[in-house]
């Protein structure tokens, strides 16, 4: 029996399509060998970077872990006192400078206890405050964004006794020229004094001359007695800052003190006071003292009635606010030249000065542990600004 092959049509169909399945594997086998191999690029350079931001991230962390030990180190050799504080007043954060000035480790604690266990203010701090171990303590503040807060403390107690240290010499140095001057003072106005008493003692005297001399009389005794006043302020060492008063007290009181002296020369005074309720510790009588020689200064400086301005407010700078006295005239002011002159001790261009007046007013300014400039022009007038500490309740 002989075979015969024939091709059928079913046949030429299954290897078309066998052919077509083939071919099929082979493109999708290609296709995904390429992109596997696409795949794995893409994984090695993703590998890559990963390895790269590993190392960036392990780098910042290096460098941040490196600038914050350096700013701790920074912190724990800085001489001054530093604390910080979270948003609730919580202290987060304190260096041994702060550590020793508080003589506490205030970590974890509130701010304000803080306060209490620490600080003990004294009459005559100023612009420091005094901690219970004896120092004097400056205070300063900064906000950290809504964040809380950063507290700098510098220990002023050292640069306090040198400025005591220091105006204690100054005062001793003037001491033989002060004697000096007192007697030379005092000398003109006592021997007119007793001139117009021996006339006083005269029976024959009419009335308007006995009145006359009574008149001239006082006037040399009263100028005498300011002179004492003035000589006794100076020579103070301490003034004792006692008294906690109102700017709208103190001008009250100045008012009064000055009523006198501008109505006998008819002089005005506009009085300005933007903070009323502003206190401050001070020796009452001889601040109102200090300001009453501004005021005298200013009218005796016109040429005829006087205006005076006087203004108290209160400023801020840095954070730290104080009240500011603020005197102006409208008299013939001073030249440069004249106005170093006027604030040398016993140097005066008045008849009847003692050259002391400017110079108690820096005295009393500092006792109050505040700031004193006088400005002047000539044909224009002079201005004193008075910038004192601001009693601060703790």
């Amino acid at each position: 029996m002989r075979n015969v092959l024939t091709n059928s049509p079913e046949s030429d169909s299954d290897q078309e399509h066998v052919e077509m399945a083939l071919a099929f594997f082979n493109e999708t086998s290609q296709q995904l060998s390429s992109s596997y191999s696409l795949l794995e690029g893409r994984v090695r350079q993703l590998t890559e970077e990963l390895k790269d931001a590993a190392v960036e991230k392990e780098h910042a962390r290096q460098t941040k872990n490196q600038i914050a030990h350096q700013m701790q180190a920074l912190l724990d050799f800085l001489p001054g006192g530093v604390i910080v504080l979270d948003e609730k007043g919580l202290v987060v954060e304190s260096n041994p400078a702060a550590r020793k000035l508080l003589d506490l480790d205030s970590r974890g604690k509130l701010w304000r206890n803080v306060i209490g266990l620490c600080f003990s203010p004294k009459n005559d701090d100023g612009y420091e405050v005094s901690t219970k171990t004896g120092r004097r303590i400056s205070i300063a503040t900064s906000s950290l964004e809504g964040k809380g807060q950063i507290i700098l403390l510098t220990d002023q107690t050292d640069t306090r006794k040198l400025q005591d240290n220091l105006r204690r010499h100054e005062r001793l140095s003037v001491m033989g020229k002060m004697v000096s001057a007192l007697a030379h003072q005092i000398r003109t106005p006592l021997s007119a004094a007793l001139l117009y008493s021996g006339h006083l003692c005269d029976d024959n005297l009419v009335p308007e001359k006995r009145s006359l001399f009574s008149k001239k009389l006082l006037g040399r005794l009263r100028h005498m007695e300011k002179q004492v006043r003035d000589m006794m302020l100076f020579v103070k060492s301490e003034l004792p800052l006692n008294d906690v008063v109102s700017l709208q007290d103190l001008q009250s009181g100045l008012k009064d003190a000055s009523e006198i002296a501008l109505t006998t020369t008819g002089s005005t005074c506009e009085w300005v006071n933007t903070s009323p309720q502003v206190q401050i510790k001070c020796n009452r009588e001889a601040l109102i003292s200090a300001l009453m020689n501004l005021i005298n200064n200013g009218i005796q400086a016109a040429e005829d009635k006087s205006a005076i301005r006087v203004s108290l407010s209160e400023q801020k700078q840095n954070d730290i606010s104080y009240a500011r006295i603020v005197i102006e005239d409208n008299g013939a002011g001073m030249s440069d030249s004249e106005l170093l002159q006027a604030q040398e001790l016993f140097v005066t261009t008045k008849t009847q000065g003692t050259g002391l007046g400017l110079y108690v007013v820096q005295s009393v300014v500092r006792a109050h542990g505040g700031v004193f400039q006088l400005k002047s022009k000539a044909g224009v007038g002079s201005r004193a600004v008075i910038d004192l500490p601001i009693s601060i309740n703790m």
